[in-house]
């Protein structure tokens, strides 16, 4: 006779049908994360019952109404672990979204196992793992028999206390505890005057950070990819974290961000001129003054030919430095940035040594760049370095 192929069937046969030989642990049962106890949706009602088995009394309805009220998407315990529990939880829905704010719970420790039954991730046989509080928040087409599950095994007056106070305001927050643990910013006013802002985190980054942060601590394998590294510093934020909230352990990770240095004037020009800009300036503060110095010599008549042989000199000297700062400005592109520039075209040495802030001596400057001497001794170190 051929097995009949139900939910209960199919979950024995791939060896996820939960134990029956041995009672399970506390911890196995109630939590706020994944067990492994995988059920069918027929099976929901059973695992409830496992629940309400862990605990001496049946929980009441205060009992889960008051998980309900301190469950809010910001905990001010994650600032000072002296805020009092009914001015501890904020709901702030996220904006430019329509998505609802990630929940957490921060109650007392007597609280935390009734926390714990609504706040597990069910994981029913081909569902995405929900708990009773997402069900509640954002049902599906199976929410209604889970929340009716629940409502036959711990009572539906439970079950409503859980919903009226998930759904309501919460306990609103009038005072913040006398810690000054808190950053106060004072935002001006539209109209004038100042309002004073607590910046508070969502509990969602707290807990996504830690476990984004996770690889920053990985252990690097020979011959793996690297591992990212940054500056870490672990702090403590409470003795007991559960009184926090029960779904948070451990202590509070910070990191060191730096903004990256910003580019020197002779590094900021190259990139510029690897994107198409102009070449970079020769800045050598000693060229101005040469240049005043050559064109001084020139507005003299000399017959001397060794005074000529210096004035040619003077003139050689401005045009290798000049030619020296383009091969230095190719090299460097192409070592720094990894772009060649060999096939661009690049400045003659005379307007080269013209790009200067001149002020009152330019019409000097440029008529003894442009002068027949100067030109002329140009060409030949041209032609000598193209040689």
């Amino acid at each position: 006779m051929p097995i009949e192929d139900t939910d209960d069937n199919l979950a024995e046969n791939l060896g996820v049908e939960a134990k029956a030989t041995e009672a399970p642990k506390k911890e196995e049962v109630l939590s706020f994360r994944f067990v492994n106890r995988i059920i069918t949706e027929s099976g929901v009602k059973a695992e409830f019952e496992v629940m309400l088995s862990m605990f001496k009394k049946p929980p009441a309805p205060a009992d889960f109404q008051r998980v309900g009220a301190g469950s809010g998407s910001h905990l001010l315990k994650l600032t000072t672990p002296r805020a009092e529990s009914k001015q501890s939880v904020l709901r702030c829905a996220p904006s430019g979204s329509n998505a609802l704010p990630f929940f957490a719970p921060s109650l007392n420790a007597p609280d935390i196992p009734y926390a714990k039954v609504v706040y597990r991730p069910l994981e029913i046989m081909g569902r995405a793992p929900k708990s009773v509080v997402d069900h509640i928040r954002e049902p599906d087409e199976i929410s209604e028999a889970v929340l009716g599950a629940f409502a036959s095994v711990f009572g539906a007056e439970c079950l409503d206390a859980l919903q009226s106070a998930l759904f309501g305001s919460g306990h609103l927050i009038t005072s913040l505890p006398d810690a000054g643990e808190f950053p106060i910013i004072f935002l001006p006013r539209p109209g004038g005057g100042d309002i004073q802002a607590t910046p508070v985190s969502p509990v969602e980054v707290f807990m996504g950070f830690k476990d984004i942060s996770q690889a920053w601590h990985l252990k690097q394998e020979k011959d793996a990819p690297p591992v990212p590294r940054g500056r870490w510093i672990r702090q403590s934020i409470s003795a007991k974290p559960q009184n926090i909230s029960g779904m948070i352990g451990g202590g509070r990770k910070r990191f060191l961000a730096e903004m990256p240095k910003v580019m020197g004037g002779y590094d900021a020009a190259l990139l510029r001129y690897a994107q198409g800009g102009k070449f970079p300036a020769w800045k050598d503060s000693s060229v101005g003054p040469a240049v005043l110095r050559y064109a001084e010599r020139l507005e003299k008549t000399y017959t001397n030919s060794e005074i000529l042989a210096n004035t040619d000199k003077h003139a050689d000297r401005l045009i290798t430095g000049a030619l020296d700062f383009i091969t230095q400005v190719k090299d460097d592109t192409a070592e720094l940035l990894g772009v060649d520039i060999g096939g661009r075209t690049l400045p003659n040495p005379s307007a080269l040594i013209m790009r200067r802030r001149w002020g009152n001596d330019e019409d000097r400057a440029i008529k003894a760049l442009t002068s027949h001497h100067f030109r002329d001794r140009e060409q030949i170190a041209l032609k000598k370095k193209d040689a």
